[in-house]
């Protein structure tokens, strides 16, 4: 094997929007973190907190379980990268409208700068 850097591929999931829908959704149906730890069957409540601040995603598994509880669809609760049509149709507040733009125009941004 040679001493050439391997590529990876970046994520094409944006994993801070899609634990904000998943934020958004458990507290929606009226779920504690704690709860939908239990019916994952999790020892503890970290993964949840982790999917929720978009430093990992969930298995697949989970993803599909978290999916059933919240009676959406795992492609519901998926935000793909600079997906905006996603803003204009989930917003629920100004605030978060302002925010959500605020984060995609910063994307857009370092883009333009590469």
């Amino acid at each position: 094997m040679t001493n050439e850097k391997i590529k990876t591929k970046e994520s094409t999931i944006d994993l801070v929007m899609t634990g904000q829908v998943m934020k958004r959704e458990i507290k929606k149906h009226g779920f504690t973190v704690r709860e939908i730890q239990k019916k994952l069957g999790l020892a503890c409540p970290q993964p949840i907190y982790r999917w929720i601040r978009g430093l990992i995603l969930p298995s697949v598994d989970n993803l599909y379980m978290l999916s059933r509880i919240l009676s959406m669809t795992v492609d519901d609760l998926i935000v793909p990268k600079q997906s905006q049509v996603w803003i204009l149709r989930e917003a629920c507040n100004m605030k978060f409208d302002m925010r959500m733009w605020a984060y995609f125009e910063g994307i857009n941004a370092d883009e333009d700068s590469e």
